[in-house]
């Protein structure tokens, strides 16, 4: 009969040996602690900081807020620019493209409505006729899709099931708008955040007045990229 010591040695065997599969694999510590080593560390940008400012008549409180250089006013660009912006609403979108394709107003403007499909002073379907920019050129800019966030599904609209998710997270986690800016300093991008359009230009915002200081938690729900 073996003895419990027969047994013991052999455990161990099977064990060392484990421990030396997962060490050539993934890279872990000798030992039996299951420590990796870092093979990559990514960067993040801070992008926002922290101000006191007047809440209604007479509180005051602290609030998070984009950096000044890390935010742009679309609006008040495109107005000193063209003469149709100051009569447009809802015209995040073309502002969008307008920053991340680097061209003025008025030739946003008018890509936007014959690739688009959008109407003066009328919101952009651009989950309807995504599919008409992707793979296109304009500027010297090519239009790709970079992914929707975990919880939508653009396989009808844009032919793809690619998923825009978080590296700072084992899970399958999407990106809000700071987080996205934090993790791509280096880029062109129109991002969807929830019902809006913004464009992300070496980790700059290109939004609304004031966006800068509201709506950093909003999920981005699909992008492009322009390269």
């Amino acid at each position: 009969m073996r003895s419990i010591f027969h047994y013991r040695q052999n455990f161990l065997k099977i064990r060392k040996k484990k421990f030396r599969e997962l060490y050539k694999k993934f890279g872990f510590r000798k030992g039996y602690t299951y420590i990796p080593r870092v093979k990559e560390i990514i960067k993040v940008m801070q992008v926002t900081e922290k101000i006191k400012a007047q809440v209604g008549y007479f509180r005051i409180k602290e609030i998070e807020v984009i950096k000044p250089e890390f935010y742009v006013d679309t609006m008040k660009l495109a107005d000193s620019q063209s003469e149709i912006s100051k009569k447009e609403d809802k015209d995040c979108v073309v502002r969008a493209f307008m920053a991340a394709l680097d061209i003025p107003y008025d030739k946003a403007h008018a890509w936007v409505k014959k690739e688009l499909g959008r109407k003066d002073r009328k919101g952009t379907y651009t989950y309807a006729y995504a599919k008409n920019i992707i793979g296109k050129t304009k500027n010297s800019y090519k239009i790709s899709f970079i992914g929707a966030h975990p919880s939508c599904n653009m396989q009808y609209s844009v032919g793809s099931n690619k998923v825009l998710v978080n590296r700072q997270y084992k899970k399958q986690t999407g990106y809000t708008l700071k987080s996205f800016m934090e993790n791509n300093p280096v880029g062109r991008f129109v991002l969807i955040v929830q019902d809006h359009a913004v464009a992300v230009v070496n980790g700059v915002l290109y939004g609304n007045t004031n966006e800068n200081q509201h709506g950093l938690y909003r999920s981005v729900w699909y992008g492009f990229e322009c390269k």
